[in-house]
């Protein structure tokens, strides 16, 4: 084979990798007419309730350690006969009963440790205000307390629950999109888009690939005058 034809494949192959590395399906441009700038105000009535999707999550997670507290099956018989089950019949299942009473009386958190439930309560924290600002080559989300600045298309290493992870944004259709993929953690994406008649912001917050199913939090916003509460900035 030819040099000259080895360095052509060799290049061939070079540009097929670098598309395959972009094809996120995020774009850096938003579409006409995709425009999420504006103050807004969390609607708590239009919105999913944080507490009642931690409530599941809790739930979930009793059954979790339940399941892992049952004792193993017994060993099969020297002869290979079918071994006799000696183990309780199983009961009813019961929340209270799963997690051992700690001090002063109270039963430890099943969430007190879960990644996934720390992604909600932070998101949660940042509070009902929220000032969106994009222009070309930005995504800015401002909470008051707190702001996040994006740049489409960009990946960048950030920190996150257990580590470090990937994260990357851009548009997908009309909305703006954030992927936040953890080394030793659950993956989250957050969507920003307007709602169907157009005079809400809504906030999809999904997380998956952790210690329990995948939950979704929707959060929508209403336009609103009122200035969010502020203090020095941060980057998160």
């Amino acid at each position: 084979m030819s040099i000259v034809r080895l360095m052509g494949m060799l290049l061939s192959a070079a540009a097929a990798t670098g598309l395959t590395g972009c094809a996120t399906g995020l774009h850096t441009d938003a579409p006409a007419g995709a425009n999420l700038a504006g103050a807004w105000k969390l609607d708590p009535g239009a919105s999913d309730d944080p507490q009642k999707v931690l409530a599941q999550m809790r739930t979930e997670a009793a059954r979790i350690i339940a399941r892992g507290a049952q004792p193993p099956p017994p060993p099969l018989p020297a002869h290979g006969a079918a071994p006799r089950d000696t183990r309780p019949q199983e009961e009813p299942y019961d929340d209270s009963a799963v997690a051992a009473v700690g001090p002063g009386g109270h039963r430890p958190d099943p969430l007190q440790r879960s990644p996934m439930a720390h992604i909600i309560q932070a998101a949660v924290g940042r509070g009902d205000f929220l000032t969106v600002r994009q222009g070309p080559g930005e995504f800015v989300l401002d909470y008051g307390t707190s702001r996040r600045s994006f740049t489409p298309g960009a990946h960048s290493v950030v920190s996150a629950e257990g580590g470090v992870a990937d994260q990357t944004s851009g548009w997908k259709g009309r909305e703006y999109v954030i992927e936040i993929n953890a080394q030793l953690g659950p993956e989250v994406t957050e969507a920003y888009g307007l709602s169907a008649d157009g005079k809400h912001l809504v906030e999809k917050l999904h997380i998956s690939g952790g210690e329990l199913p995948a939950v979704t939090l929707t959060r929508v916003y209403a336009p609103t005058t009122e200035i969010a509460p502020r203090q020095l900035p941060t980057d998160d």
